[in-house]
């Protein structure tokens, strides 16, 4: 069974860290650059409104479920963590604390390169794209639950974009790698 820990406020040396070998090299730091990965996320979902309006019977927006709908996906970003961390191995400890730009998650243990990548994927996948399917597939007449998904969707999708950016990087590395987190860094060896 996972045990999640929660240590509080990140505060720049709090998080767990482990001896990872000299060996060890990190995946590339997330930079304020990478806040352009967003461009392409929201290209893609300005597409599915575009198809929700043109193919599928038409797309009405209305403010109060906008609101209502950003709310909830807020509410919903410890889920989003606890889906993170439901991805790593049965025995690991979590830890779970908090930034200025929201909640996060770190495990020491270490894992293959490709159940990394499915635990950044895993969360917006499930919270993110799931409720996409449903804002596209629910009629243009239920226009409340249609917006509220939009806005539950585009915001699970569009802060994964670290997520999606370590995705990138994983995919460039070999099949055989190991993966662990130290810190606030991302080892492979």
């Amino acid at each position: 069974m996972i045990k999640v820990k929660w240590i509080g406020k990140y505060n720049g040396n709090n998080l767990p860290t482990v001896d990872v070998g000299s060996d060890a090299k990190s995946l590339p730091e997330v930079t304020t650059k990478s806040v352009f990965m967003l461009i392409p996320i929201l290209l893609i979902f300005a597409l599915c409104v575009y198809c929700k309006r043109v193919y599928l019977g038409g797309f009405a927006f209305s403010r109060a479920a906008w609101m209502i709908g950003i709310v909830i996906a807020l509410l919903f970003f410890p889920v989003h963590e606890l889906l993170h961390a439901l991805c790593f191995p049965a025995e690991s400890q979590v830890f779970m604390f908090y930034t200025m730009q929201g909640i996060g998650i770190t495990c020491t243990t270490p894992i293959t390169r490709n159940r990394f990548i499915f635990v950044n994927l895993f969360p917006s996948m499930i919270l993110g794209g799931i409720s996409l399917i449903l804002f596209l597939t629910i009629p243009c007449t239920y226009v409340f639950a249609s917006v509220i998904f939009c806005a539950f969707s585009l915001l699970h999708l569009g802060c994964s974009y670290v997520d999606y950016l370590n995705i990138i990087h994983l995919l460039k590395l070999p099949r055989n790698i190991v993966i662990q987190i130290s810190g606030s860094k991302i080892y492979w060896k």
